[in-house]
């Protein structure tokens, strides 16, 4: 890295509390804690601003330059600095002689980023601890006789709570004076074992284990740890910890920095970063295919375990792919992940939900490839047993080349993911041998090149065999904004936007008609009209409705639902 100008006015922002860990709000006041050159030792404290949006700010009355633009140069070559909330700030002075410790405050806010411009990894808190001494005076003081399992159930759901964000600086107070003063730097090559808090085994012999191992949790990198060989495969992922495998040739020149109980990597110039998995035992990346196959030394992975998931959400803005959710029992809903979009990419995003029933699977997992007009777009195919081919994603070229990547169902789906990017690396892993007969054609809808109106997503299913039907609805309005059918075969088939355990639903059970209402209505911060569909069902053909604008369909043919952020219009094509 090139020196630094001693005046250098350029402070990169990072988008959590070094403190408390949570996110910084848009709006809120907040300081900065300056590091040297190589982030080993506190420079100087500066603030309190108020945290900006994304982008690039003008200098302000203390002449420094407040920066969120992802990839800045002027980041990449200033001093780093450590983001925290005042009231963090405030609360660990009133607790300590601050001015005694702000090495070790910057130490253990900083380090929580394991290297150099390593991503904002959005980690869960794995073990909440709680300072009893504050609970009487708080009037909760029965909160410490509660299990841990329970207290984590609590935090869970209450983590943005100012009571857990007061609980994290009280306790980050607490540990100030008792952190050993240790401080050493050695290559990581030498490194044999060390768990945070402990004492760093080194050794300089050539026969050590091969792989090593890195995991990393929301106080940045918890344990290094050597192993015989390239894990095996298991499937296991989790939201609270990430993980770097890494070959003995893939650290040459990385240096390892000790001080105050924690670890903190620094790469050489040629090293841009590392690879990350939600998994300790990741998949070898050559019995993987991928979609585009861009992937680099600083991909952040994660998983899905297909045999644990009833359904994947997937977000979309402008035809390419921002966030993906994994429905689980302990994960049944995508808001966690809609959450970690920025607020501008929320406001822009549509829900695609795929559902896997318990009957059901993936039984081959293909992409569309896409002409040069449509780079950036991903379009996924996924074969399933009883639903047939699902498309996510879509292109207007209708000479797109199918690409499979996987002929076995995959146990396993693996993407990318980027701070404020779309995800650009779709793969998959399967634990089964390919074999080599011909797969059937892939049935892809062919899409009219003027859909109906802007930015819209097309759904298709068929209507015969249905046996349920959910209705997603808007709770103000009572548009239709997403349809789950049932067939009877057990087989499952969304249209438009299930926003699964967030929008009011409605079903139906053993439906025998489908009744749609076209409409058009308006929102003050757009121009012009908007379309939508009201939708109802019945068990009975023969029915009546209290307006002409209705149009009612037996379940049979197929159903085409256009859909976008704030539009959408059903037509259903007879057989």
């Amino acid at each position: 890295m090139p020196p630094l100008d001693a005046a250098d006015d350029h402070y990169g922002l990072r988008p959590h509390c070094g403190i408390c860990g949570g996110l910084m709000g848009i709006g809120e006041p907040f300081s900065l804690l300056r590091g040297n050159v190589d982030s080993t030792a506190f420079s100087r404290r500066i603030g309190t601003f108020i945290f900006p949006d994304y982008g690039h700010l003008p200098p302000n009355t203390f002449g420094v330059r407040l920066c969120r633009k992802p990839g800045c140069s002027r980041c990449a070559t200033s001093a780093e600095s450590s983001t925290v909330h005042s009231d963090c700030l405030d609360l660990v002075q009133q607790k300590c002689l601050l001015d005694r410790y702000l090495e070790q405050l910057w130490i253990i806010t900083a380090w929580r980023v394991p290297w150099r411009h390593a991503p904002h990894f959005h980690l869960q808190e794995s073990n909440v601890a709680l300072d009893f001494s504050e609970l009487e005076d708080l009037g909760i003081s029965r909160l410490r006789c509660l299990p841990r399992e329970v207290l984590h159930i609590v935090y869970v759901y209450s983590a943005t709570s100012l009571f857990w964000r007061y609980n994290s600086a009280s306790e980050l107070a607490r540990r100030l004076p008792i952190l050993p003063s240790e401080r050493r730097s050695v290559p990581l090559c030498a490194v044999v074992a060390w768990d945070r808090g402990g004492q760093l085994t080194t050794s300089n012999a050539i026969n050590h284990l091969p792989v090593l191992r890195l995991t990393i949790d929301s106080w940045g990198i918890k344990k290094v740890e050597r192993l015989p060989e390239y894990p095996a495969f298991q499937g296991w992922r989790t939201e609270n910890l990430l993980f770097v495998v890494l070959q003995e040739r893939d650290i040459e020149g990385v240096i390892a920095h000790l001080k105050f109980g924690c670890l903190r990597l620094e790469l050489p110039n040629i090293i841009d970063g590392l690879q990350v998995w939600d998994t300790p035992t990741p998949p070898a990346l050559n019995r993987c295919s991928f979609h585009p196959a861009g992937l680099s030394h600083s991909t952040q992975f994660r998983t899905i375990q297909l045999s644990q998931t009833t359904g994947i959400t997937f977000f979309f803005c402008f035809g390419e792919i921002y966030a993906i959710h994994a429905h689980t029992r302990r994960t049944p809903s995508a808001q966690s992940t809609y959450q970690l979009l920025s607020r501008r990419r929320q406001a822009s995003v549509t829900w695609v939900y795929i559902p896997i029933s318990g009957e059901d699977y993936i039984a081959l997992l293909g992409a569309r490839m896409m002409d040069k007009s449509s780079a950036g777009c991903i379009c996924l195919i996924l074969r399933m047993k009883l639903a047939g081919d699902v498309v996510v994603g879509f292109t207007y070229s209708q000479e797109a080349r199918y690409l499979v990547l996987s002929k076995s169902p995959p146990s396993t789906i693996i993407y990318n993911t980027s701070q404020l990017r779309p995800i650009s690396v779709i793969g998959a892993y399967t634990t089964q041998k390919d074999d080599n007969l011909p797969i059937d054609p892939f049935r892809c809808p062919l899409i009219e090149k003027n859909p109906p109106f802007r930015d819209a997503c097309f759904s298709l299913s068929p209507l015969n065999g249905t046996s349920r039907i959910r209705l997603f609805n808007d709770k103000d309005n009572g548009f239709c904004l997403g349809i789950l059918l049932e067939f009877n075969n057990g087989a499952q088939r969304s249209l438009g936007q299930c926003r699964v355990g967030i929008d009011r639903s409605e079903d139906y059970q053993k439906p025998v008609c489908i009744c749609i209402r076209r409409q058009s209505y308006t929102r003050p911060e757009i121009t012009g009209l908007l379309q939508a569909t009201t939708v109802t069902c019945t068990e009975r053909q023969e029915h009546s409705h209290g307006s002409r604008e209705w149009t009612c369909f037996r379940l049979q043919g197929e159903l085409e639902f256009w859909f976008s952020l704030y539009e959408t219009r059903l037509t259903v094509i007879a057989d």
